[in-house]
């Protein structure tokens, strides 16, 4: 059945790529959320099935683990097992509309006699959003064999000294879970508060309700959370200011993934080495697939594979296991079939810090253009960054700082990258400032959407049917009198004047080494790891020739956040055992860390 409505989903897309034209933000996955009664038979059934699961990410975000000398294929971990009680939730069934017009996949439709009575809508799966409080106070024990780890260099065990913060801590989850339509079962959305957060809006607008709302609501209701802060230390910081209370810095990463291209086993080991090596304060990462893969493990169990197939959960697991303890959003954009059935792909936030809110926009699409078909979607987080600070009366305090951080990846279609551009800049600004907007754009620096987003071009050319560039090139001049734009954080940091001598040197070996078009050399190590000052290439990194910037981290046009450093990593190659040469993605990873004033 399945295979058919794959098939016939096909036949549906070629018939709308002939009737209609006008793009829309309707289509994708679509369907209205219920209100979940708490003692519903469906509900409690899924805990049963979940409830280990959850805990064991509960215990990866929570224990301490320890590297060991002795490497083994696998490991085994004793995590307790702790009821859940559901404080609040909802679903939503999940259907793929295929034009945006209530046009939706379809399968065929049998009566009680197995006779073919026409067709109906196809559930592709149903999103479960959950406050789940976790009774520390009832507990059993459970052994739990990783295969995340199965390929792995390293070996990792627990620290048992966690025990009293793994019964005190993170007593509340935000959680999401999605059923796809073969009763596969993972977890989306994994959030841990210390207290129950009601007045968060946790409202993903992700493929459903289409909700364009200017909504700027803040958590204010003071409660004392795990205070969660990650102090960076950064070489050749361009900016240095002591004079400010808060004083403290926060790096972000954006990095495209490459979804489960092979080697994916060893790509994401590389990833989290390299994530290891910058430790990242927040991670957005795009192209993540929820999906069969080519070397997937097989299990009848159907959260171990619906785990396996979910690329967020293996990253989860490889940083925890690093002591990189991270929340995570994960929001699902396109769906399109394969012979292997439906793959989902998406965006993702990772979090050291308190999630705060969490929600989503689908950008629109021309479905009956090849480069716009995709749908395309911006996500959002707001994180609370706090800290302790001790005053001269011994009087202790916390402070915190709020930060909305947006990422999406933009069509590869010219007039779908304007729309997407425009959509994503309306409602960020929509949100308290400051904001910071990052991800594979698919557009380089003097491309219009680029320029539009750094007030260096009218969007209303665009509208008009004027497709005059104003081509600046890694212009940052933000001509449009207004504070609504964004600034390119790589180019602000290589035309920085303590950058001066290093961009030199590298112009020069440009220079010296005619037909490299990128500082990276292609057996040279240890240029690999430098960040190119030059043209800040991240794109392809295939080969160690990346010829293209397409990765943007872009900061809002305020004093709030000051740039202290800015890398590129994942340059370089590692040899399979059969000594051809791989990469951790097909792009370069960017960050940035800046100052919170």
């Amino acid at each position: 059945m399945y295979h058919f409505s794959i098939i016939l989903f096909i036949i549906v897309l070629l018939f709308i790529n002939n009737t209609f034209s006008e793009p829309t933000s309707n289509a994708g996955i679509v369907g209205e959320f219920e209100s979940l009664s708490l003692d519903s038979k469906e509900l409690n059934k899924l805990l049963d099935q979940i409830e280990p699961t959850i805990n064991l990410h509960r215990y990866f975000y929570l224990n301490k683990f320890q590297k060991v000398d002795n490497l083994k294929n696998r490991i085994k971990y004793n995590y307790p097992i702790f009821q859940l009680q559901v404080v609040e939730g909802k679903l939503q069934k999940q259907f793929l509309s295929t034009n945006g017009n209530g046009d939706n996949l379809k399968q065929p439709a049998y009566n009680n006699y197995g006779q073919h009575i026409g067709y109906q809508d196809f559930q592709i799966g149903t999103l479960y959003e959950l406050t789940l409080f976790v009774d520390t106070t009832i507990q059993q024990s459970k052994q739990y064999e990783t295969f995340i780890r199965n390929q792995s260099t390293t070996t990792i065990i627990e620290d048992y000294k966690s025990k009293r913060i793994l019964e005190s801590n993170c007593r509340y989850l935000s959680i999401k879970l999605f059923k796809d339509y073969l009763k596969l079962i993972t977890i989306q959305q994994f959030i841990c508060n210390d207290e129950n957060n009601n007045n968060n809006n946790n409202n993903n607008n992700n493929n459903n309700n289409n909700n364009n709302n200017n909504n700027n609501n803040i958590n204010n209701n003071g409660e004392q959370q795990k205070d969660i802060l990650s102090t960076i230390s950064t070489t050749n910081n361009i900016y240095k200011d002591n004079n400010n209370n808060f004083n403290e810095t926060i790096k972000i990463m954006s990095y495209n993934t490459w979804n489960f291209n092979e080697p994916w086993k060893d790509r994401r080991i590389l990833m989290a080495d390299l994530i290891e090596k910058e430790l990242p304060d927040v991670i957005s990462f795009q192209e993540l697939r929820f999906s069969a893969w080519d070397s997937e493990v097989k299990s009848s169990n159907p959260i171990k594979m619906g785990e396996e197939r979910n690329q967020v959960q293996h990253l989860f697991k490889l940083l925890a296991e690093r002591n990189l303890k991270y929340n995570f959003v994960y929001l699902p954009s396109m769906v399109y079939p394969t012979n292997t059935g439906l793959q989902f792909e998406g965006l993702s936030i990772f979090s050291k810090h308190e999630i705060s809110n969490t929600d989503s926009i689908k950008l629109s699409r021309d479905i009956k253009k090849p480069d716009d078909a995709h749908q395309r979607s911006c996500l959002r987080v707001e994180i609370n960054f706090k800290k302790k600070q001790q005053f001269n009366n011994n009087q202790q305090i916390e402070i915190s700082k709020r930060i909305n951080i947006f990422t999406s990846h933009f069509s590869l279609e010219t007039d779908g990258s304007k729309r997407n551009a425009y959509e994503s800049l309306i409602w960020i600004n929509s949100f308290k400032k400051p904001h910071l907007f990052m991800g594979d754009f698919n557009l380089e620096p003097n491309e219009n959407a680029i320029q539009f987003l750094l007030g260096n071009y009218d969007i209303n050319n665009y509208y008009k049917g004027n497709n005059n560039n104003n081509n600046n090139n890694n212009n940052n001049n933000n001509n449009n009198n207004n504070n609504n734009n964004f600034i390119d954080t790589w180019v602000e940091f290589s035309n920085h004047p303590n950058q001066k001598n290093e961009k030199n040197r590298q112009l020069q070996f440009l220079k010296d080494n005619e037909g490299i078009v990128s500082i990276v050399g292609i057996e040279d190590t240890d240029r690999c790891k430098e960040t190119d000052l030059v043209n800040g290439f991240t794109f392809p990194t295939l080969y160690s020739k990346p010829s293209k910037r397409i990765d943007f981290l872009l900061r809002s046009n305020d004093q709030i956040l000051s740039l202290i450093d800015f890398k590129i990593g994942g340059r370089c190659s590692k040899l399979s055992p059969f000594n051809s040469p791989f990469y951790a993605s097909d792009h370069t990873s960017i960050s940035a860390t800046f100052k919170i004033n």
